[in-house]
């Protein structure tokens, strides 16, 4: 956590990366990177368009027009508690609803 927060005041550019074999690890991951001192914001942007990016996914990571179109859609505001990223009511996979 103290390195987590060092390398986020020095301007690194932070990644979601786990290797969790739960379903929530990257929930719970998201949830250390807040705990740790980042932003619920700076931990999503980690979580979605840093580690596109990261792996050279240039479609992916953020919504945007000409971009893959995966995200999902939540039931409260995880910038209100980032525990929320786990209220999930629906999931979008190329633009297309995905029936869970």
């Amino acid at each position: 956590a103290r390195n987590l927060t060092r390398l986020c005041h020095a301007g690194i550019t932070i990644a979601l990366g786990t290797d969790g074999n739960t379903p929530y690890a990257a929930h719970v991951e998201i949830e250390d990177m807040v705990a740790a001192g980042m932003s619920p914001m700076g931990a999503i942007v980690a979580a979605t368009a840093n580690s596109a990016r990261f792996l050279g996914m240039d479609d992916a990571g953020v919504l945007a027009a000409g971009m893959s179109a995966d995200f999902i859609v939540l039931d409260a505001n995880p910038l209100d508690n980032i525990t929320n990223t786990r209220l999930i009511r629906d999931v979008y996979l190329r633009g297309e609803h995905v029936d869970r």
